[in-house]
């Protein structure tokens, strides 16, 4: 009897145990051990509860790493998960036993803070956290640093819904990221506003590709001596069928903020192939240039994708050109770099877009595998406005001949305009005084006064 008693207790024991193991693996992050995002939200709406009988504020950080995707591309996802522990760790030393430190997935973490007397006590633990993670981290044989964006949100009322407190802070980290990240912002009214257009925004855009919203209009570039048109740039136009329309570099922000920005891009590569093999059975060669989004030229694949619609289409590689800005280059320039080269190894040429704008760096053009230079239409509004912009323009076009390569003036509008981008050895140039975009079927591709 006493055998059967204790065989008894050791199987509620182990069934107990079994039951406690269960219950942490259903609130905590495997990798990490941190707590997930549902014990995350019990906790919040605990410390809301004690919020109501101190009186004090409660504020929710949402951590994001900076481009922490590089680090998996280059180290492998086993260092880059040593990393994310690491990271887990380091939160998890600094703050209070009284906080919690979770995380959502990813590179994402969130720090829920209690018992704080005010909003300056919310900012100096998130200027804390961000000091902290960018020291080094080990990974295997090399240090990594580790850069972040944080959004921070706090709670004075105990009858805040804690998913609306996240939310807050996941769209003040975005408004950190887009202001060049490694920073901290605080969620507040203007914020609120710019949340609810976004949402509203990201939700449509949900729909836009199934309800057949998106098309692609075309805007051709032709040779200034003249001559039919040697390439288009494919331009996204988005007609929802409810809410305000808006135009691309609104509702492309967004998409880029989001995984939308990869199914966009996918959709758009797919329908410019489709429409470069339409032309060409019909005896017109013209390139398209796609504008590939930053994100988009730090994904190691970007080359392959393109591989694959070229054959899916039966292209050669020469009926696309691609397009990508300064900026984009300079969030991260060796990968940039990189898949410029796999592009171009293709057969696909490279076009550096919106050159000459803001503060231009000359060497960088020399640096990339280019092919094409397209001077930004600011600098060829302001050609007839003095000497120094000449000289600019002037230096853009020596640049571009001595490497090799042609060059594009962008946002020709006038008479003056065109004659002025002649008398500088543009090689093409594109906009509306020589053509708008258009649907392919009412494209022109013959220029009047060339």
């Amino acid at each position: 009897m006493r055998a059967i008693r204790k065989a008894q207790a050791s199987s509620e024991r182990d069934q107990t145990e079994r039951l406690v193991w269960l219950e942490r693996q259903a609130l905590h992050d495997p990798l990490t051990t941190l707590p997930n995002r549902l014990l995350l939200m019990d906790r919040a709406r605990q410390a809301l509860t004690r919020l109501h009988r101190s009186r004090r504020l409660m504020a929710m950080l949402f951590v994001d790493l900076d481009n922490f995707k590089a680090i998996n591309d280059t180290l492998g996802h086993a260092l880059g998960d040593e990393v994310l522990s690491s990271v887990a760790s380091r939160l998890a030393e600094m703050m209070r036993d009284s906080d919690t430190v979770a995380r959502l997935g990813g590179d994402e973490f969130v720090v829920l803070a209690e018992d704080l007397q005010n909003d300056a006590e919310a900012l100096a633990v998130a200027e804390r956290v961000l000091h902290a993670l960018d020291q080094p981290f080990a990974a295997g044989s090399v240090e990594v640093s580790m850069l972040a964006s944080i959004g921070v949100s706090i709670a004075h009322d105990p009858r805040t819904d804690p998913e609306e407190l996240l939310r807050e802070a996941d769209v003040a980290m975005y408004r950190a990221k887009r202001s060049g990240g490694y920073r901290l912002e605080l969620f507040d009214e203007s914020l609120r506003s710019e949340m609810t257009v976004h949402l509203d925004m990201e939700r449509r855009l949900r729909h836009a590709l199934p309800r057949k919203e998106l098309t692609v209009a075309y805007q051709p570039f032709f040779p200034l001596s003249g001559g039919r048109a040697v390439g288009c740039e494919a331009l996204l136009r988005w007609r929802p069928q409810e809410g305000e329309p808006a135009g691309p570099a609104v509702f492309l922000a967004r998409a880029q903020e989001s995984d939308l920005i990869v199914e966009i891009g996918d959709w758009v590569l797919d329908s410019v192939c489709a429409q470069a093999a339409e032309w060409r059975r019909e005896g017109l060669e013209i390139p398209i240039s796609i504008n590939v989004s930053p994100r988009g030229l730090i994904e190691l694949d970007l080359a392959d994708r393109f591989k694959r619609a070229l054959s899916r289409h039966d292209l050669p590689a020469r009926a696309l050109w691609v397009e990508t800005t300064e900026s984009s280059i300079l969030r991260d320039p060796e990968r940039a770099k990189g898949t410029l080269s796999d592009l171009r190894s293709l057969g696909v040429r490279i076009a550096l877009d919106r050159f000459g704008a803001g503060e231009s760096r000359l060497t960088l053009p020399v640096a990339l595998p280019l092919d094409i230079l397209k001077i930004d239409r600011s600098l060829i509004e302001r050609l007839g406005e003095g000497a120094c912009e000449r000289a600019i323009a002037v230096a853009i076009v020596a640049l571009a001949q001595a490497s090799e390569m042609q060059t594009v003036a962008v946002g020709v509008e006038s008479e003056a305009q065109l004659k002025l981008t002649r008398e500088l050895g543009c090689s093409l140039a594109q906009g509306f005084l020589l053509g708008r975009p258009e649907d392919p079927q009412r494209l022109t591709l013959q220029a009047a006064g060339l």
